[in-house]
């Protein structure tokens, strides 16, 4: 008699088990890699380095906002993702350099400046807070997914005390 064969396409696959999606082998379900054909089933999973970058790219942190808005004014706000806020700062800096030449722009030029600094700070703090409102979403789903399931196994076996109360005084 031979052993059962990870190939059969009959076999069920196990609680720790998935299917391939290229082959259809039956694989273990952490696998990133098929072992019978090679494809891969998942990313690979991220360094640290990797998800800091994401983090700074995503937008949402207010020192870095505010340090490309210093450096240019809309810069900060391109971080933030606000492409029309960043393209007005930009501009409103540009024709306040320009009217340095009628004297105004020695005021109008820092104030815009300073202005760009501090709306990307308070915009990406606001972005922080959205991104921080959405995950929590994400978190609290999962969690009450998991808790129904566990709700659902134990109410199956469990025992209630009304149906063991049997009437009598003690």
């Amino acid at each position: 008699m031979t052993p059962p064969s990870t190939d059969d396409p009959t076999r069920e696959r196990g609680p720790d088990e998935a299917f391939c999606r290229d082959c259809g082998a039956v694989i273990d379900a952490r696998a990133e890699i098929c072992p019978e054909c090679g494809v891969r089933q998942r990313d690979p999973p991220k360094s640290s380095v990797d998800s800091a970058l994401d983090d700074l790219f995503e937008g949402g942190n207010p020192f870095v906002a505010a340090v490309l808005s210093a450096v240019f004014p809309g810069l900060g706000q391109l971080y933030n993702r606000e492409l029309e806020r960043g393209l007005v700062f930009a501009v409103g800096f540009i024709v306040a350099t320009a009217s340095v030449m009628v004297l105004i722009g020695f005021l109008l030029a820092p104030a815009v400046w300073l202005y760009a600094v501090y709306d990307a700070y308070t915009r990406a703090e606001l972005r922080a807070e959205e991104l921080q409102r959405e995950s929590g979403r994400d978190r609290e789903t999962e969690i009450s997914v998991s808790e129904a399931a566990g709700d659902e196994a134990a109410g199956d076996g469990g025992i209630d005390d009304e149906e063991t109360d049997d009437g009598r005084e003690e």
